[in-house]
C-alpha cells in the first residue's frame, strides 16, 4: 500500500529537513508501538508508562491528565497496567484517602532495555557533528517544539 504524502496538498517547496522531521516522527511512533508490544501494553498504556518512568509515582488524576483521558478511563488503564505487573497502587503519603500509581522497577528496567539503545545512538550521532552543527540541530528542534506547542 502506498504511503500518503502529507505534503501533497501543500503549495510550495518542502525543505528536506521538514520531510525528514515528519519521517522521524512517524518512525518514533512505530518504535513506541514496537516497544509497547514487547511490554504487552497498548499505545495509551505505553504513554502512561512513559509518564511514570519520567515523573515517578503519580496520582490517578495526574496520570489521566498527562495521558489525556478521563478519570474513569484512567482507572481501567491502571487496572490493565497493574494486571501485567507494570505498576502498583500505593498509599499517597500526602493524601491519606488517595493512592499513587507507582512504576514497577523491573518494568522500568525492561523498558529502558529497549529505549536506551536509541538514546545512545542519538548521542553518538550528535558527537559526529561540530559544535556549531549540534547547536543548529538544537535550535531547529527547539523552534519546532514551539510550533507543536502552539494552540491549534
Amino acid at each position: 500500500m502506498a504511503k500518503n504524502n502529507p505534503a501533497e496538498g501543500f503549495q510550495g517547496a518542502v525543505h528536506p529537513a521538514t520531510s525528514l522531521l515528519r519521517e522521524v516522527i512517524d518512525q518514533s511512533n512505530e518504535f513506541a508501538k514496537g516497544v509497547g508490544t514487547k511490554l504487552d501494553v497498548n499505545e495509551t498504556d505505553f504513554v502512561a508508562m512513559e509518564h511514570l518512568i519520567t515523573n515517578g509515582p503519580m496520582t490517578a488524576g495526574e496520570l489521566a491528565k498527562a495521558v489525556g483521558i478521563s478519570p474513569g478511563s484512567a482507572t481501567v488503564m491502571i487496572d490493565r497496567l497493574e494486571k501485567v505487573g507494570h505498576v502498583t497502587r500505593e498509599s499517597n503519603p500526602n493524601d491519606r484517602r488517595g493512592i499513587l500509581v507507582c512504576p514497577n522497577p523491573a518494568s522500568v528496567a525492561k523498558a529502558w532495555q529497549h529505549i536506551a539503545p536509541l538514546i545512545f545512538a542519538s548521542e553518538e550521532i550528535l558527537q559526529q557533528f561540530t559544535p556549531a552543527q549540534r547547536k543548529a540541530v538544537q535550535q531547529y528542534l527547539e523552534a519546532m517544539l514551539e510550533v507543536y506547542k502552539k494552540p491549534q
